[in-house]
């Protein structure tokens, strides 16, 4: 159904609502309408108008198969450009970082950082994770190396080495996910990880790293199994020998938009929950997330979360939601706080998921929106998916959400879910 109708009032449509929220921007002027009216005839611009008639013709034909649904909408204005089966949720696969993008970054703010900590208290030295979710090898050396030095300019003896990666409960599958994701798709979640690591125990992976770059640095490190324990608190007998403070939090949300990484997006969601007072837990991070969305208006009818990458074959999000999500990236009242979303979102036929050499925007018709497009795949066995922004040929932004779930081929999903993004950018 071609439709042009506006959902909110006047202001700044994506804007924050003036809640408890952190780094809350302004109010918008008017809540999402729970029903959405259809557009009297001839509204929007005459660009607006051929995108959706474009759109009418195409989507029926782009060979998503009958769990296909989308909208288009004009992001400065909130204006519904296109809409079809908006309001019903679908499995969004990998989509669903969009929102857990923008909750860490309006909960902790893209400047936030964590500390990967070597405290020492009676003979053992704990290596303390934080949560850093690019914590590498490099830098547990110089962790390791800082606090050879520690050890050796403060007279201490080491007779025991320990990992400490409680500030995250346990790790356990979340609803709706697969046995046979861990470690392959992700390893378990967990606040001590060395990056990229798809291991079923990365804290102690990390220990191991940790332990050869003290050995290397002069330190013998007690021989046997590590193990885990909770460290003291720093302060009396426990002493902090060394830290590693963490890149911005705004270089592992692009780093976790543009490749799609499972495990960052999981230890944003519970690093997000820390950051609002709740439990680092499943329920914890997506009751969060469906609160921050909440603030921005985001049309939560037919939402439902169970984790924060988008394994879960539970989740459900809707397009009108992903559009809404998608719109926040390029709203100029938001930059301050959400602007790593926009760097981090792959570029069509350029980097990141939408690279051409995987076939993304890489042949006509769609590869005339090659650069242009900025868009956050999707992808699980029986779900395809593309959400994200680009300029229409009038030069306004348009944010847009195509959702596929059902026994489409994955090549022919991909070739008609970037044929109809190229339509967005009135380039076809």
């Amino acid at each position: 159904m071609v439709r042009c109708s506006r959902r909110w009032g006047g202001g700044s449509v994506f804007r924050l609502a003036a809640t408890s929220l952190a780094l809350a921007v302004a109010t918008a002027a008017a809540p999402v309408a729970a029903v959405r009216a259809a557009a009297a005839p001839g509204g929007g611009d005459a660009a607006d108008r051929a995108v959706a008639q474009r759109l009418e013709q195409r989507f029926p034909q782009a060979g998503l198969g009958p769990g296909r649904v989308g909208e288009v909408l004009d992001a400065g204005s909130g204006r519904t450009v296109w809409s079809s089966g908006a309001l019903l949720g679908r499995m969004p696969a990998s989509t669903l970082k969009l929102a857990t993008a923008v909750t860490a970054l309006t909960v902790l703010g893209p400047d936030h950082t964590e500390l990967t900590r070597a405290v020492y208290a009676d003979g053992t030295v704990y290596l303390v994770g934080g949560g850093d979710q690019r914590l590498d090898r490099d830098g547990l050396d110089r962790l390791a190396g800082d606090t050879a030095r520690a050890l050796k300019a403060q007279g201490l003896a080491l007779r025991a080495l320990r990992v400490d990666d409680s500030l995250f409960p346990a790790p356990t599958l979340a609803p709706g996910w697969q046995r046979g994701y861990l470690p392959y798709e992700l390893a378990p979640v967990r606040a001590l990880a060395v990056s990229g690591d798809r291991v079923d125990d990365t804290a102690l992976v990390a220990g191991d790293v940790f332990a050869r770059g003290l050995a290397a640095a002069g330190v013998a490190v007690p021989s046997g199994p590590l193990r885990r324990a909770v460290a003291p608190a720093v302060g009396g007998e426990a002493v902090l020998l060394a830290s590693r403070t963490s890149a911005p939090l705004s270089n592992a949300v692009e780093y976790m938009l543009k490749v799609s990484d499972n495990n960052i997006a999981e230890g944003l969601l519970r690093l997000a929950a820390l950051g609002r007072g709740r439990a680092a837990t499943w329920a914890g991070g997506t009751v969060l997330v469906r609160e921050v969305l909440d603030g921005y208006r985001v049309p939560l009818a037919g939402v439902r979360l169970f984790d924060g990458s988008g394994l879960s074959r539970q989740d459900r999000m809707t397009a009108a939601a992903l559009a809404a999500l998608a719109a926040l990236a390029v709203d100029p009242g938001l930059h301050r706080t959400l602007w790593p979303v926009l760097e981090g979102l792959p570029v069509a036929g350029r980097d990141g998921t939408l690279a051409a050499r995987l076939h993304r925007f890489d042949t006509a018709p769609s590869s005339c929106a090659a650069g242009q497009v900025h868009a956050k795949t999707g992808t699980l066995r029986d779900s395809a998916a593309l959400a994200g922004v680009v300029r229409g040929s009038d030069g306004r932004w348009k944010a847009f959400a195509f959702v596929e779930n059902g026994p489409v081929g994955r090549r022919q999903a991909r070739e008609g879910l970037d044929r109809l993004a190229a339509t967005v950018s009135g380039c076809w």
